[in-house]
């Protein structure tokens, strides 16, 4: 019984996901951001985007889709950092631009011919990862102005037990502008919208979702001044990896039996 009225929530959650999308970036938007100047408007479609995401969360946890709890919420207050974060689900987005502010993302451009999804990306100002000559300049300009960068370096969802293999673009651009990393690790207990399932797959009992926001990291300070930049960059990533894999493991000698 608790299963099928989670189904419902789950379906009722996604039907408003997608109105939510369309009231927010095809009537609300559009209907107030020619009150703010021309450059100030992605900042204001991303606290838009904020709040949205915020009530989602909150639905979420209402209607018994899952069970949600933040741990190192002061650690995400403050602008020009770069988030960095596993990414085990679809929802992981979700979680980050509802709790990070003024968040700009770099985003597969895949993404961006979603209508759904296409249309808030471009309002926000997000960054599309087609283009390493241009991530860079994009991503300078964003924490300058003081918004905070959010990258995934695993590149893609990737299942919790896999090995943490991870890409050196948050490290090269932690290092290259001295922004300080905000490690963030995401855990579903079970997954929830992982690698492979579908919208549909309702786990056996309510997912425990947990956002764990760990110490800021001072790239200067991890890393040798004169190292070159691509051996730094590579350092630092490995450096990521352990903090990672060291996180996993001690969350995963937590979990009680048979639902890890």
């Amino acid at each position: 019984m608790e299963r099928g009225l989670r189904f419902a929530a789950t379906v009722l959650s996604y039907l408003v996901y997608g109105l939510g999308a369309l009231l927010v970036w095809w009537l609300i938007y559009p209907a107030t951001a020619w009150r703010h100047p021309p450059a100030a408007r992605p900042a204001y479609a991303r606290r838009l985007s904020r709040r949205a995401f915020r009530f989602f969360v909150e639905w979420m946890r209402r209607t018994g889709v899952w069970d949600f709890h933040l741990e190192g919420a002061q650690r995400l207050r403050g602008r020009g950092r770069v988030i960095v974060a596993n990414h085990p689900s679809f929802l992981d987005i979700v979680l980050l631009f509802a709790f990070v502010e003024d968040a700009v993302c770099v985003v597969k451009p895949s993404l961006a011919r979603v209508p759904l999804v296409g249309r808030p990306i471009r309002c926000c100002g997000h960054i599309l990862a087609d283009d390493s000559q241009t991530l860079l300049p994009a991503a300078l300009a964003a924490l300058r102005q003081g918004a905070n960068l959010i990258l995934f370096p695993q590149g893609t969802r990737t299942p919790p037990e896999a090995a943490w293999r991870f890409q050196r673009s948050a490290a090269r651009i932690a290092l290259e502008t001295g922004a300080p990393i905000v490690p963030v690790y995401l855990r579903y207990r079970p997954l929830l919208l992982g690698k492979g399932q579908s919208w549909h797959q309702v786990p056996e009992y309510r997912p425990a979702v947990t956002v764990t926001v760990g110490a800021e990291i001072d790239p200067g300070k991890v890393m040798d001044a004169g190292l070159p930049l691509s051996v730094a960059a590579r350092r630092l990533t490995r450096h990521l990896e352990r903090l990672y894999s060291d996180w996993h493991e001690r969350d995963a000698s937590r979990a009680p039996a048979g639902r890890r």
